[in-house]
């Protein structure tokens, strides 16, 4: 698979990046049990086809997904780079920030870290400071080899640029019902030659064609700003939603794959991989057999006709629900800035 710089580090990384969350589930986690022979064998065919890049957090299921990562990665890995992500430490936990490091560093096995991130940003501009200052001795030490950040808005890509920190990758969520980074976040990238990792390409396989109504979409996959309030008590936004248009554009999709002979996924996966300042896409795979059917849409040349009328047909939803970049909250204390 092709490989790309990665921002202004000398980092290449496949475009297609292995999502782990689901890595090391159990029975009652949100991707629900996942077994290790599978991710062995995912992890090891990977890199088998070119695949280098994998996208794991400290918080995705209380460290076992890092722990099966490097289970899978044993004997094999200087062939991989490894972006890890941590929420921003209170006053407290920052003063331990380098243990808790460690200790991730110890479920996956592993000296060093490829990429560590920020995974959300805060607005508390004092924390905000002490946690990049704790991330930045950690590289300064070698645990970390390049600083990334996840969900940043321009606000605090410039406070941390004002610090001195080079960031090299953006981790940020982007697809057909997400639009918000087009505004400003990725053409501030493209300048600072910041890379974009983006996320939920199948908005969690709600674009993959498998759920004409809304009311078929699992609740707990229904808790953004694109659906409404009251048909999710778990929704954090209070907003009236756009049920309609989430609709339209699943219908929309539909007959474009009919006209292309591509599947609604493949599709979706493709508009986001031709968008330009989008450095590498993270795709769940559970199993070596998706892994292949996601690598078929890195494959697929989209006409710029085509991607106009994909632009077209998620355009309503994207006027409705506007460029919410935290689409879990909306307007309701957003973490993005």
């Amino acid at each position: 698979m092709e490989k790309i710089q990665l921002g202004g580090s000398d980092l290449k990384v496949s475009r297609l990046t292995i999502g782990c969350w689901s890595f090391g589930g159990g029975e009652g986690s949100y991707w629900g049990a996942q077994n290790q022979a599978d991710v062995d064998a995912l992890v090891g065919a990977a890199l088998d086809r070119g695949i280098n890049f994998f996208d794991t957090a400290i918080g995705y299921n209380n460290g076992q997904s890092e722990a099966s990562l490097g289970k899978a990665l044993k004997g094999r890995r200087k062939e991989a780079i490894i972006c890890n992500k941590m929420f921003i430490q209170d006053k407290e936990l920052v003063k331990s920030y380098e243990n808790t490091l460690r200790e991730s560093l110890k479920r996956l096995d592993t000296d060093y870290v490829d990429i560590m991130m920020i995974h959300w940003p805060e607005k508390n501009v004092e924390l905000f400071r002490e946690n990049m200052e704790a991330l930045i001795s950690a590289r300064k030490k070698g645990l970390v080899r390049e600083i990334g950040v996840s969900n940043f808005g321009t606000g605090s890509l410039k406070m941390a640029h004002e610090m001195g920190v080079n960031v090299v990758i953006n981790e940020s969520g982007y697809n057909l019902m997400c639009r918000g980074i087009e505004k400003e976040i990725l053409p501030y990238c493209i300048d600072k030659k910041i890379g974009i990792l983006t996320y939920q390409p199948l908005m969690q396989g709600v674009l993959t064609g498998k759920y004409p109504k809304v009311a078929d979409i699992p609740l707990s996959r229904r808790r953004t700003v694109h659906y409404a309030k009251m048909d999710n008590p778990d929704n954090l936004h209070g907003g009236p939603g756009a049920n309609a248009e989430v609709e339209s554009l699943l219908d929309g999709l539909k007959s474009l794959s009919a006209k292309t002979g591509h599947k609604s996924g493949a599709l979706a996966i493709a508009w986001v991989n031709h968008k330009p300042g989008v450095t590498s896409i993270i795709v769940g795979c559970r199993n070596v057999e998706q892994l292949d059917e996601n690598m078929k849409s890195f494959e697929i040349k989209l006409s710029s006709d085509v991607i106009k009328e994909m632009d077209d047909i998620s355009k309503p939803l994207f006027d409705k629900v506007g460029d919410f970049l935290d689409i879990y909250r909306g307007t309701n204390d957003p973490r993005v800035w």
